[in-house]
């Protein structure tokens, strides 16, 4: 997940910085080393020194430390663990967006759409200036076959956004499945310029819907 990877990137960075200029408290250096363990994807090591830290001194509030022990669950395709351990970090950061977003996330991966799609809305409710929870219903929506919402959504998070590749990608793709074929040739122009991820395969999605309509009539 592009979110929880940058999340993880800034605590990181986070974590460089303190540890250079102060003395490490105990819940600090098991933070730290847990972190050293998931970058080389010992996950199960990882997650019990972030465990321990819960019962140190640290400066880290306990609801980051949960996500990193979600994290180290998500990685192992532990979704449930995960998505506990989400859920206690929520209760103490309830207005926390981007904590709904990920844990939307793995709600798809449990293919639990209905719940997913609720958490995006109150993303999107919480920070309606983000692009993502609107993007991201959006490929909710596409899944399920509903091109409509799909189609609203992902022209809100353009409104608030214009440079997301995945949104022109993604729209490219609608336009094609409505069967407006000159806006998704368009949108595949903006996404390629964007340097969207697999450009080749919503390309061929479009290619291969116009060939679709083509044949019906």
């Amino acid at each position: 997940m592009h979110r929880q990877h940058k999340a993880l990137c800034i605590l990181a960075l986070f974590f460089t910085v303190m540890f250079s200029s102060c003395v490490l408290k105990a819940g600090d250096a098991a933070i730290q080393r847990g972190s050293a363990l998931f970058q080389r994807k010992k996950f199960d090591e990882a997650r019990t020194y972030f465990e321990a830290a819960l019962n140190e001194e640290t400066t880290f509030p306990k609801d980051s430390i949960y996500i990193l022990i979600s994290n180290c669950y998500s990685q192992q395709g532990d979704y449930d663990n995960a998505i506990d351990w989400r859920k206690k970090a929520l209760e103490l950061s309830p207005e926390d967006e981007s904590n709904y977003l990920n844990l939307a996330f793995l709600y798809r991966l449990k293919k639990d759409d209905a719940t997913a799609e609720s958490l995006f809305k109150k993303a999107a409710e919480l920070k309606p200036e983000d692009p993502a929870p609107y993007a991201s219903l959006a490929s909710l929506y596409i899944t399920s076959g509903n091109m409509e919402d799909a189609l609203s959504m992902l022209l809100t998070a353009n409104e608030l956004d214009e440079n997301i590749p995945i949104v022109h990608a993604d729209l490219a793709v609608v336009y094609a499945r409505l069967g407006q074929f000159l806006k998704a040739e368009e949108e595949l122009e903006i996404a390629e310029e964007l340097k969207a991820d697999n450009i080749a395969l919503f390309r061929q999605e479009v290619e291969s819907l116009r060939e679709s309509s083509v044949d019906s009539n």
